[in-house]
């Protein structure tokens, strides 16, 4: 019975496994731009809703934003969709603190990391799972030969 629960829990280790890298990288890249990257202010110039119908029929709805914002004392602007730049809510004046790509100042990320305890949790459940199943299933009762 333990063998074949083995490779029944195999796939999920394997998901539990790549939401474990998934999530390593979300929070990996939103660290490294709050280290590497520059902190500037943009104010909200427009905002307007949007639906977009996936191929699968699906209804996505969201935002389409115009920033305003300054980089090495140059007016800078980006319009597009808010979830490019990780704005799912925003108001017309509003005040938001972004980091930008010192490479390329049009290059812009939220500087929130929202959802961060969520992550955590994410990484710990899915991290876990995985090492107890590999330890449990594959490593425990193995006897070192001398």
């Amino acid at each position: 019975m333990l063998v074949l629960s083995r490779y029944l829990l195999m796939p999920f280790a394997l998901i539990a496994a790549i939401l474990f890298l998934m999530g390593s990288h979300i929070i990996g890249t939103a660290l490294h731009h709050q280290v590497a990257w520059q902190r500037t202010v943009a104010t909200v110039a427009d905002v307007s809703p949007y639906s977009e119908m996936q191929a699968n029929g699906l209804k996505t709805d969201g935002i389409d934003v115009a920033l305003a914002y300054v980089v090495n004392d140059v007016p800078m602007t980006w319009s597009g969709k808010g979830k490019d730049v990780g704005l799912y809510k925003a108001a017309k004046g509003d005040q938001l603190e972004f980091y930008y790509d010192p490479a390329d100042p049009s290059n812009l990320d939220t500087a929130a990391m929202e959802g961060w305890r969520g992550g955590l949790l994410l990484l710990g459940v899915t991290g876990g799972f995985t090492l107890f199943y590999v330890w449990f299933f594959w490593l425990r009762g193995r006897h070192a030969t001398a």
